[in-house]
């Protein structure tokens, strides 16, 4: 069956990535006959297509019944000519994890979602030619992906290294998504409008804590604010501080991460203040952030960082004995300084396709990618699905129920939309917003997205040689970092805020980050950035 098979073992990958030290973070058959023919899809082979990717924590993608992804799976065959074959792993952490398994023993497919070509999940990966390099096939084979991918894509490091392309963008489709989404009627059972501070926020918190905001009889189960241990996705504070984990700025003539600056240290003691004041779980870090869900829909939790996309389906789904539950959309309070930052300036690439170089007629693959961008009828998958089954069409109209029976149970919509979808995050495509209630709630929300975007001054910086090897130096908010275990340890109190970080600060820059520095400033001067 189309979407399950045995893993081969490409033992070349395999050993070349053991041999540059890559270890792991821790511990298909006949295509089913589908109703109507083909259609005629550039390129068509009719060749098996094996994808692996991670599951999005989309509902659908990783709960949903194998049979009816098959429909999908089986659809997506016959509109392109080719047998598609997904796998998916985990995701966030997990999927960081399980990929770094993957590469580890060469357990790969014929198309590898990755963070990046240079991403630290499988170090060394180009320079030891475990990827194709994907440059004259695609100006071979695929003229519509220069033509419909946008050059600031191209340019990404995440893409390209030394002047050649390794990696083919899956697009963000939009320059910002990332919102906070509020309980609209917590606001209202409170008398409050919308935190346009974090003093307002405070105040909205206490609020939470003191009253039996979902009315289930204990007042002490509800938190003002959703964290877990997918802190990258949940941090919705720094950037009101003027800081993000990940964002590099030039200060002083030196170019180094918002992590080491005194700001990062004024918005941990916000988020020490939420934990103090019994704001948010005491055991918020082992949280796994695939449960956030559950604790959303049962109420128990008043705001939570989210992306605009999300917002049908959240605002859509059944909250038990809540009947007046209502979600509202809002950016981050402004801070001290007045900032509300949310979203970093990026190249606008979600994740990035490779093909491991040991793959048999890579041409055809890139066929595939090349249809899945210039098709109508992957313009019309991707944004409603199947005919007749996700939508129907009256006078050459789409009407498509997003709260219908096989769009809405496990956000099912999703599944072809975003996780699926080769090509882009396809709950950003406007073919998809213009068709869903409260689209102009939605399209409104884009808007106050874009105007949270922080500028990075390092988006182009390709990969620094001084953090190979050193995941503990990520400036992100990844676990396993230095600033990610520095900061549960200052948020929980284990160590003293001043003192520890820094302490932090200096034992980041003595382990490596001091060279990193240098090195990005040197890129940035050298790049002609400035």
């Amino acid at each position: 069956m189309i979407g399950k098979r045995k893993r081969p073992v490409h033992a070349a990958v395999a050993t070349v990535l053991l041999s540059a030290g890559v270890l792991a973070a821790c511990g298909g058959g006949e295509e089913s006959p589908a109703a109507g023919s083909p259609t005629d899809a550039a390129g068509k082979s009719g060749r098996e297509i094996k994808v692996l990717l991670s599951h999005n924590n989309s509902g659908f993608a990783s709960k949903g019944p194998e049979e009816k992804k098959q429909k999908y799976y089986d659809e997506l065959s016959r509109l392109s000519g080719s047998k598609l074959n997904f796998e998916f792993l985990g995701h966030d952490i997990d999927f960081r994890q399980q990929l770094s398994l993957r590469f580890a023993s060469g357990e790969l497919a014929d198309l590898v979602r990755t963070g990046s070509v240079d991403w630290e999940v499988h170090q060394g990966a180009v320079d030891k030619g475990v990827f194709l390099e994907l440059g004259p096939l695609i100006d071979k084979y695929a003229p519509n992906l220069k033509k419909k991918i946008p050059e600031v894509a191209w340019n990404s490091p995440k893409v390209t290294k030394n002047g050649k392309i390794y990696g083919i963008p899956v697009l963000t489709g939009t320059k910002a998504d990332r919102v906070i989404f509020y309980r609209q009627d917590i606001l209202d059972q409170l008398g409050m409008p919308v935190p346009k501070t974090l003093d307002d926020y405070l105040k909205f918190a206490e609020g939470v804590k003191t009253k039996d905001v979902n009315g289930d009889g204990d007042p002490n189960n509800e938190w003002a604010l959703s964290l877990t241990d997918g802190m990258s996705w949940n941090d919705v504070f720094t950037g009101s501080f003027g800081v993000r984990p990940g964002t590099w700025h030039v200060r002083g003539g030196k170019l180094e991460p918002d992590i080491i600056q005194p700001q990062m240290k004024e918005a941990i003691a916000f988020y020490k203040k939420l934990y103090d004041n019994g704001y948010i779980e005491k055991d918020f870090i082992t949280k796994k952030q695939g449960d956030r869900g559950t604790d959303i829909t049962k109420g128990l939790v008043a705001s939570w960082g989210a992306a605009t996309y999300q917002y049908a389906a959240v605002a859509a789904q059944p909250y038990p004995n809540q009947p007046k539950a209502a979600i509202t959309m809002a950016v981050p309070p402004k801070g001290p300084r007045g900032d509300n930052y949310l979203q970093i300036g990026t190249d606008q690439v979600y994740f990035v396709w490779t093909i491991p170089a040991n793959t048999k007629n890579p041409e055809d693959i890139i066929k595939f990618l090349d249809w899945a961008w210039s098709s109508p009828e992957a313009d019309k998958f991707f944004a409603y699905g199947i005919k007749d089954f996700n939508y129907t069409e009256e006078n050459g109209q789409v009407k498509f129920d997003p709260k219908g029976p096989n769009n809405s149970e496990l956000n099912e919509k999703e599944f072809f939309q975003l996780s699926i979808n080769v090509r882009e995050n396809g709950l950003n495509n406007p073919l998809a917003l213009k068709v869903l209630p409260n689209s102009d709630v939605i399209l409104k929300g884009y808007q106050d997205a874009e105007s949270t975007i922080m500028k990075n001054d390092a988006m182009y910086m390709p990969p620094l040689k001084s953090l190979d090897g050193r995941p503990e130096l990520n400036p992100a908010f990844v676990a396993g970092s230095l600033f990610y275990d520095w900061f549960v340890k200052l948020v929980v109190g284990k160590e003293d805020l001043d003192k520890g970080f820094d302490s932090f600060v200096a034992e980041w820059k003595k382990r490596g980050g001091e060279a990193a520095i240098q090195e990005a400033t040197d890129w940035y001067n050298r790049s002609g950035q400035k």
